[in-house]
C-alpha cells in the first residue's frame, strides 16, 4: 500500500530550501532538507522507504550512515502522523453505460 499526506497536512515544495509540512491539527510547521524533501516526494511517488532512502542519499556521505538517517527521517514523520498508509478501500463496481436516450426525442 502507498503512503500519503492525511487531508490535513499540506506540504510547500521550495527546490532550494527543501519542503515544509503544516499539520493543521496542531497548527505546527514541519521543516525538511532537500534531501528530506526528496525522500518524501520518492515515498509519495509509491517507492518503498529502503529504496527512497537509497535514492535521497547526498553524494559524498557514509551510504549506511545516510541511510539510517533517512529512515529515521520516515519512522519520525509517521510517528507525527503526517505520513500514513493509503486506506485500502475496495474499488467501486462500475455499471455499463446503457445510455442517456431512451430513443425518444420528447417533441
Amino acid at each position: 500500500m502507498p503512503w500519503v499526506l492525511p487531508r490535513t497536512v499540506h506540504v510547500v515544495h521550495d527546490d532550494t530550501a527543501g519542503a515544509a509540512l503544516l499539520d493543521e491539527r496542531s497548527g505546527r510547521w514541519y521543516h525538511l532538507s532537500r534531501p528530506g524533501a526528496a525522500l518524501l516526494k520518492a515515498i509519495l511517488a509509491g517507492a518503498d522507504p529502503e529504496a527512497a532512502a537509497a535514492e535521497a542519499a547526498v553524494p559524498g556521505d557514509d551510504a549506511s550512515r545516510s541511510d539510517r538517517a533517512f529512515l529515521a527521517l520516515f519512522h519520525d514523520l509517521r510517528a507525527a502522523g503526517l505520513l500514513i498508509r493509503h486506506p485500502d478501500v475496495p474499488p467501486r463496481r462500475r455499471w455499463p453505460f446503457t445510455g442517456l436516450f431512451t430513443g425518444r426525442t420528447g417533441r
